[in-house]
């Protein structure tokens, strides 16, 4: 009997896990799930779910897609990624139809795009010089917002990196909660960015 009531409190805890992932409240999924998987942890899709909300917990702390597809490498080869991070691993686990989180869909296209952009090896390429700019402190920004100003849908933050061959750049767009990265030439010292 107790078995069975840790079962339905495992499955609610689940529940009220993507009701906050719905609500924008990334940690606090992470946290119900946390508990869900402590009192079930046979529990179906705990993973998918566990993954789904990582995936965007990292999107929203502005890591980079190294870190958001899992990889701790930077130099490492196409066909590893392609084999083991992406399709084996997270498509798998984070494709919508394996996946009965309300985060999945939208985690499934977070890691499709970052595997897009690492995958072509000079978008690779310029994204990576783009990274080695950011770590020197050579890119500035403008100060950080509160967390409430981020949220509002109103909020619109563009940084914009420039490359080392001055002909391409990274441009990294927030608004509200849509993080969204891409690479851009620059045309006659003008960047063209892309409508959000």
């Amino acid at each position: 009997m107790v078995s069975d009531i840790a079962k339905i409190a495992a499955a609610r805890a689940r529940d009220y896990a993507d009701t906050f992932f719905g609500l924008g409240k990334i940690d606090m999924a992470i946290n119900s799930l946390t508990a869900a998987r402590q009192l079930d942890a046979e529990l179906p899709g705990l993973d998918g779910y566990y993954t789904a909300y990582m995936v965007h917990s990292r999107m929203e702390k502005e890591k980079t897609w190294y870190e958001i597809l899992g990889i701790n490498n930077p130099e490492t080869e196409l066909s590893i990624i392609k084999k083991e991070y992406l399709y084996k691993k997270l498509a798998l686990i984070l494709h919508p139809d394996k996946n009965s989180s309300k985060a999945a869909e939208g985690a499934f296209k977070i890691v499709k795009a970052g595997y897009d952009l690492l995958s072509n090896p000079d978008k690779r390429k310029t994204y990576n010089t783009g990274l080695k700019k950011r770590a020197r402190n050579d890119a500035t920004t403008a100060p950080i917002p509160t967390r409430k100003e981020q949220k509002s849908s109103s909020y619109k933050r563009t940084v914009i990196i420039r490359t080392e061959d001055e002909e391409t750049c990274i441009v990294r767009e927030t608004s509200g909660n849509v993080c969204r990265e891409y690479v851009t030439p620059v045309v006659n010292g003008y960047v063209r960015l892309c409508k959000f």
